[in-house]
């Protein structure tokens, strides 16, 4: 099948069947593309790195078929000797692949705004709102922007140069597997909404459809190092109430990565508060997981849903971890995972010995689990992954 013809055909499953936020960006070249042997009408993208077959999100499909379908994809992947894995999975999909047997990690948690109710009203939003009319005061203004329907050429070269001051300051590459790309020169569904002062583009963001939801994903932002006070508040705010005028009912702005507040398990709360710990105190410089919740947090979503990493065999393996980010980043991450693999390994070892408790609050039955972890399944992980980063 031509790449062309490949893709109109994933639109249309998309457009028929995409449920999750960032489903649109299966799009993306990166992908590989599994259709299933038995008639079920669908499509499950995914990467491979490192002996791992990384499904980007829900599989695309009539949620009935979805054990159907998974079961087929498991079964590819055996055959193939990779690992099988779905990243940022719905609860919906999650309660499924669980009775299937996969092994489950809580990866994050993600703002949903119904556009309905939405309101800066009240106290709660008086910091907000002071932001906002901050940045009306500075001259800031925002609109949508419709490349398809007439070109700016004087805000696309903002727009690119807003794109090369980000790579700058961002220190790595550009993402991909599930977040996109301005595509400026091919928007097809993307929506633009750009913050303008004095007619010069001071940021933008791209969003991207929920077809069967009605709802936008606010995928992409692009700004200065340094922004107007308010500006992010404001860009933000009246894309929600220009959504709404068009008659979308749902917004996102994306999986804020480690979040564990609204886990009502509290063994499970222990848990990821722990790896909370690790990756803000830690790993916090690698994507600043903890300004990111914050920032969305204060637009006050209406829900929050939870989103999930499922992997088969159930057994966890550490490569996963690799691989889940050389498909995001695959320029630019080796050297700082190098370090943080060091790092965490002598904190098992240690912990192996009984010299740290690292863990703190998190369970006996999980301390138990790393202890049991033989010295020679360490070092065999260890070695492994040092293999991969040469």
């Amino acid at each position: 099948m031509q790449k062309e013809n490949e893709a109109d055909l994933v639109l249309e499953l998309l457009k028929k069947y995409g449920y999750h936020s960032q489903s649109y960006n299966i799009l993306r070249s990166d992908k590989s593309y599994f259709y299933s042997s038995s008639g079920i009408e669908g499509v499950i993208a995914y990467v491979v790195k490192a002996n791992v077959a990384m499904a980007a999100a829900d599989p695309v499909c009539d949620p009935s078929n979805i054990n159907s379908f998974v079961t087929e994809f498991r079964m590819f992947c055996k055959e193939r000797k990779l690992l099988c894995c779905f990243q940022t999975i719905t609860e919906r999909c999650k309660d499924i692949l669980e009775e299937m047997g996969f092994g489950m990690i809580k990866i994050g948690e993600e703002p949903i705004f119904d556009l309905e109710q939405f309101s800066l009203d009240g106290s709660k939003f008086r910091s907000l709102r002071k932001n906002i009319n901050q940045a009306k005061k500075q001259g800031l203004s925002i609109v949508e922007y419709h490349p398809l329907l007439e070109r700016q050429p004087e805000w696309e070269k903002d727009m690119e140069e807003l794109s090369a001051i980000w790579k700058k300051f961002k220190g790595s590459g550009e993402f991909s597997f599930l977040i996109g790309e301005p595509a400026i020169d091919n928007p097809k569904d993307r929506k633009y909404f750009l913050a303008l002062l004095d007619n010069r583009v001071e940021a933008f963001v791209v969003c991207t459809p929920v077809y069967t939801r009605n709802g936008i994903y606010f995928d992409v932002m692009r700004r200065q190092e340094k922004t107007l006070n308010g500006l992010p508040q404001l860009l933000f705010t009246e894309s929600f109430r220009i959504l709404k005028e068009q008659g979308y009912t749902m917004a996102t702005l994306g999986t804020a990565p480690l979040s564990y507040e609204h886990t009502t398990d509290s063994e499970q709360s222990r848990i990821i508060k722990t790896a909370l710990k690790l990756a803000f105190n830690r790993l916090g410089y690698f994507h600043r997981f903890k300004p990111l919740y914050k920032f969305k947090r204060q637009f006050g979503p209406t829900s929050w849903e939870s989103r999930y990493l499922a992997f088969s065999p159930k057994l966890f393996n550490p490569i996963i971890l690799y691989a889940l980010l050389k498909v995001y980043d695959p320029t630019s991450v080796t050297r700082k995972l190098l370090y943080q693999l060091n790092s965490a390994w002598k904190s098992i070892n240690k912990l192996k010995d009984g010299s740290v408790d690292f863990l703190g609050s998190t369970s006996g039955n999980v301390i138990k689990g790393i202890k049991g972890t033989s010295h020679k399944a360490v070092g065999k992980t260890k070695r492994k992954i040092t293999k991969l980063l040469q």
